[in-house]
């Protein structure tokens, strides 16, 4: 397995100049998802922000939802939203780095630990 998906707190730790993390995320076959990139944009703080957020992210392979990636989703969220606390973006993110055999990169592993069938990347 040679790709990665990068979640949404590896980013805003990058976007905090946490340059070590950057050259790492840039060093190795980083994705996002469409979910990622959606909480990136709304969480900048004008349009400023908002296009250098754009910019950046534009180097990276972005994996857009898809029926499938829907479908795991929402098997995700019934199975583990109760039980687990899963959220939405969790639940999407999740399912795209199933769907896609990807790792994940997070920082919030506790998060992620409902399924042992996902992929965590741990070097972060």
């Amino acid at each position: 397995m040679d790709e990665k998906l990068a979640d949404t707190n590896i980013f805003i730790k990058i976007f905090r100049g946490d340059a070590d993390l950057k050259k790492q995320v840039e060093s190795l076959n980083v994705a996002i998802n469409s979910i990622v990139v959606l909480e990136l944009l709304q969480g900048s703080k004008d349009k400023a922000e908002l296009r250098q957020i754009e910019k950046y992210l534009a180097r990276f392979n972005i994996v857009h939802f898809n029926e499938n990636i829907s479908k795991k989703a929402i098997e995700l969220v019934k199975t583990y939203s109760k039980s687990h606390g899963l959220l939405l973006a969790d639940a999407i993110i999740a399912a795209t780095c199933l769907e896609k055999d990807l790792e994940l990169m997070t920082f919030n592993i506790r998060d992620f630990k409902f399924s042992q069938d996902l992929k965590l990347f741990s070097e972060t």
